[in-house]
């Protein structure tokens, strides 16, 4: 993260990342959305998005992402520790530090779309959402980054939030939080073009504002975590995707259950070499 993107995001608590999909990745994922998925229902893991195709599972690992995200959530010892062992073996991997939670994919946003409710915040989650920075480091909860695969205007609708709120200290006011009833001043509306990401602490208060063009609108959520924790009860399990060519190490790490990454670890998944 660059100087800007540290400032906005500490400030704000979400940042826009432009260009971390390529045209051609953002013309494969709307060819093989196949159906509006959510974490609250407990998804069969053999048909989740991630087998779609290949470009949902190179989402676990972009190379204008990633970096982004172990800023904002990963182990910061523990990536300092594996810089270091592969600064004195170039064998030594360098994995992430961040795993994935869940995914969702929306699609039932069209004009008439009336908002959706403020949620988020630190408060009453379980510890699964926080934000703080100390000594010169994020340390973030469940990080969610949106993906839109058309257009979403900033005073058409899409993702809204109220910046600064991952520093609350109160709940929001009940009277706030229904956006059908009406948008408040200060609420900012958020836009992003393909292929942008939307990064924000799910410490943040935020929710889908009224629809009122004709655009169609599509949204992915890929939401990470730190990897010893977890919001979703329902884990992925790295070897229903091992037989795919294009996985490798680094998005094999990405999909171990929660642990604390501690050597010999029973959740950690065999290396792609041995298979």
């Amino acid at each position: 993260m660059n100087e800007e993107q540290r400032y906005l995001f500490d400030a704000f608590g979400y940042v826009v990342v432009p260009g971390v999909l390529t045209d051609a990745q953002v013309d494969e994922l709307r060819a093989t959305l196949r159906q509006p998925t959510e974490q609250f229902n407990s998804s069969d893991q053999k048909v989740i998005p991630l087998h779609w195709s290949r470009v949902w599972r190179d989402m676990l690992d972009l190379p204008a992402l990633s970096p982004v995200l172990e800023e904002l959530i990963g182990n910061h010892g523990l990536r300092k520790a594996q810089e270091e062992r592969a600064s004195e073996d170039a064998a030594a991997p360098v994995l992430p530090t961040f795993r994935l939670d869940h995914i969702n994919v929306h699609t039932h946003i069209a004009k008439g779309f009336k908002g959706g409710v403020l949620h988020g915040g630190s408060l009453g989650t379980g510890g699964s959402q926080f934000f703080r920075y100390h000594d010169g480091r994020f340390y973030n909860g469940l990080v969610s980054v949106t993906f839109e695969l058309y257009d979403s205007h900033a005073n058409g609708g899409g993702f809204g939030c109220i910046p600064g709120t991952h520093k609350s200290n109160l709940p929001l006011p009940a009277p706030w939080r229904d956006l059908s009833q009406g948008v408040p001043d200060f609420v900012a509306r958020v836009a992003a073009k393909p292929g942008d990401a939307i990064v924000f602490t799910e410490a943040l208060i935020h929710g889908t504002l009224p629809w009122t063009v004709d655009d169609i609108r599509r949204t992915v959520f890929y939401k990470f975590s730190p990897h010893a924790t977890s919001w979703s009860g329902n884990y992925f399990d790295p070897d229903d995707f091992r037989d795919y060519p294009d996985m490798d190490d680094r998005k094999m790490t990405v999909l171990e259950p929660p642990s604390a990454r501690y050597p010999g670890r029973p959740t950690r998944p065999k290396p792609l070499a041995d298979r």
